[in-house]
Formats: structure tokens, C-alpha cells, sequence
């Protein structure tokens, strides 16, 4: 996703991440490590009676870890996260779920000199191809050094 410089960026651009799938363990892990236990991640009997999701359902949180996890960044350009605008869980997450992220960059903006901010659209597909999370994913990106911000 972030594997070049602020100049060598440009709207239009496409990628799509490597797969993780998404298991059993993730979700305890998860609720263990965040505290989360509710029942609809964690509790069979309880999530298969709810008549929206009918099983367990991985949650939002560890949705989108995982997703940041699988995008390719490269350290020299790409310098922080610069956070989410229009995140949306559109589609329930499952046990066996297979995920990928596909990015497009949507706009560039000059911050300095030195760095701009790249604004990708940030979807997170399973292995059926629902799009499961939806957002646009802002990053802080370096400049070629010795050159001015861009883009």
C-alpha cells in the first residue's frame, strides 16, 4: 500500500493486500487481550439465537487490526497513521473468513516540505467478495528526501 514516496504516489493508484484468515482463536485472543466479551463474539447459544447474525461474528475492532496488519508499509515513507474518516462495518465478519484489503488512493494533500497526506479508500473483503469494512484511511508520507512535499 505505502511502498514509495509522497511524489511517486498518485490518485488512481490501486492495490490489494496479501490474506489472513480469520479464526476461533483471533476472537478469544481478541477478547481476552481488549477486554470485549460480548456475547455475540463469544458466546455460541447466544449468538446463534440472535436473529440478525445467527453465529458468532468476529469483532469490529479485531476486523480492522487484522486489515491494518495485512497492508504493506514501508517504513522510509510511510511515517504514521493519520487516522479514519467514514469507517463502517457494512457486512458481519465470521470464523473462516478469509480477508484482503483493497486501497485506491483518493487525494493527496501537501502538509510541509517535507510530508503530505495520502488519502486512501480502505475496503476490507473476505473470500466471498462482501466487503466487510469501509473507509477512507488517511497516511502521513515522506517526501523523497531532498525533494519538497508533492503530489
Amino acid at each position: 500500500m505505502i511502498t514509495s514516496y509522497l511524489g511517486d504516489i498518485a490518485v488512481g493508484d490501486t492495490s490489494v493486500s496479501r490474506q489472513r484468515t480469520i479464526t476461533e482463536t483471533d476472537i478469544v485472543s481478541f477478547a481476552m487481550f481488549t477486554g470485549d466479551w460480548h456475547p455475540i463474539h463469544t458466546v455460541v447459544p447466544y449468538a446463534e439465537a440472535d436473529p440478525r447474525f445467527g453465529r458468532r461474528i468476529a469483532h469490529g475492532a479485531l476486523v480492522l487490526s487484522v486489515a491494518l496488519g495485512l497492508v504493506e508499509f514501508w517504513p522510509p515513507a510511510m511515517l504514521a497513521f493519520y487516522g479514519f474518516d467514514r469507517l463502517r462495518f457494512v457486512h458481519p465478519t465470521h470464523i473462516g473468513d478469509t480477508l484482503r484489503v483493497e486501497t485506491e488512493v483518493l487525494d493527496i494533500r501537501e502538509r510541509d516540505d517535507r510530508t503530505g497526506v495520502v488519502t486512501y479508500r480502505f475496503v476490507v473483503c473476505n473470500d466471498k467478495d462482501e466487503q466487510l469494512c469501509v473507509a477512507d484511511l488517511l497516511a502521513l508520507v515522506a517526501a523523497r528526501p531532498g525533494e519538497g512535499g508533492g503530489g
